[in-house]
């Protein structure tokens, strides 16, 4: 996604609003007499060529963002389709980017190119000139940009499991070596937390609702930073490791997990959360599936393979000793830190070998505590120049 600076532009303005109709248009003939592209394309092509005079490859585009919004609406019901949002779906045909110049080239009508200035930064510059963009959207603000990029995903040099908890992210290579981020994230909700219920109570109307916005506004980037930095880090530290992490699916289910309990007072059965209030309220907003996508795709950039393992037990059994950790911090009976000890478990569950065949320096090294990072400071210079040589 990278911001634009053709906004209130006439010609775009007019674009946009006219495909949004033509989207719409497409929508409303599909309920009526299907939604195939061959069904809409004979409905639809016509009209909009005698009605807009833009390039005739845009008009394809608008059938087929109406016809998978009708196949969205299809698969849920409700309140009849309908397309909102003003953004145009761009063929590669009629479009180019000037990289040097930061420049998208449009061609809205034959022979008619209309030039919009980019803000690409140097990383966008380098992903553009290293991958394939098929098309993009073109919205108000903003344009998609969609890179496809091929990766050379050969055998690694080794493995690296990655635990991530609710304020650090943790890793062990299956060479020896091991380090724990921490995020700062909990700390930063509890902060935003207290602000927001603050506000609630001290002011009122409109200035409430803006003040909420620009706070929740202003946690969401700031946590977006932290986890594009240290998710970053990691990628290009670990470049050249196959990355095992684990199948977080079902687990916002766990977390508002429900049992039934009899109600002495309303004398019937009712359901009752598992969990406090407020320990839902901390782990609904933990970024579980979040970080792991951005450690999937940038290690995946990096060429870094990725497999995803089940998380079953791998906390609570000790892969040393095999004593039982449950909720503690470390093994009673062997000390080895509960995080490392995950890490281990990974790495024997994604076939790296046993525990006991990884470096006896790992164990060493789980049991009196590991480096520890901090996501404020993965960014600097002297560390991005460790990585870069790593």
């Amino acid at each position: 996604m990278v911001r634009h600076k053709a906004e209130g532009r006439k010609e775009i303005d007019n674009l946009l609003s006219a495909f949004r109709d033509m989207v719409n248009y497409a929508i409303k003939k599909g309920l009526e007499k299907g939604y195939s592209l061959k069904r809409l394309h004979a409905e639809c092509y016509q009209t909009f060529k005698s009605k807009y005079d833009f390039h005739t490859h845009i008009y394809p585009q608008a059938y087929r963002v109406a016809q998978s919004i009708i196949k969205s609406w299809k698969s849920r019901k409700g309140k009849e389709p309908v397309m909102r949002k003003k953004i145009v779906r761009v063929p590669k045909t009629i479009f180019e980017i000037d990289v040097e110049r930061s420049i998208l080239v449009l061609t809205i009508r034959p022979k008619e190119r209309v030039e919009i200035p980019l803000e690409l930064s140097d990383y966008h510059k380098e992903l553009l000139q290293k991958g394939e963009v098929k098309e993009i959207l073109l919205g108000e603000r903003f344009v998609y940009i969609p890179i496809r990029i091929h990766v050379d995903l050969s055998e690694p040099k080794g493995f690296v499991a990655v635990d991530v908890n609710e304020d650090n992210i943790t890793y062990v290579t299956s060479d020896g070596k091991a380090a724990k981020i921490y995020l700062g994230i909990k700390r930063l909700r509890d902060i935003y937390h207290q602000k927001r219920t603050k506000i609630q109570k001290e002011v009122k109307g409109k200035k409430r609702d803006k003040l909420l916005r620009k706070y929740a506004k202003r946690e969401k980037n700031r946590i977006k930073d932290i986890l594009h930095k240290a998710t970053r880090f990691l990628a290009d530290t670990l470049r050249g490791y196959g990355f095992i992490l684990e199948n977080l699916k079902g687990l916002r289910e766990s977390v508002n997990k429900k049992v039934k309990k009899y109600n002495k007072k309303g004398g019937r059965m009712q359901e009752v959360s598992v969990r406090t209030k407020e320990m839902k309220r901390r782990l609904n907003l933990l970024p579980f599936h979040q970080i792991q996508s951005y450690i999937e795709y940038k290690a995946l950039l990096n060429g870094s393979p990725v497999d995803y393992k089940s998380p079953h037990n791998t906390s609570k059994i000790c892969a040393r000793c095999g004593g039982l950790v449950n909720s503690l911090r470390a093994c009673p009976y062997c000390g080895l830190d509960r995080d490392i000890n995950a890490c281990l478990n990974l790495l024997d569950v994604g076939s790296c070998g046993a525990p006991e065949r990884l470096s006896v320096d790992v164990m060493k090294v789980g049991c009196r505590g590991v480096e520890s990072i901090s996501a404020y400071e993965v960014n600097l210079p002297e560390l991005r120049g460790q990585s870069e040589s790593g």
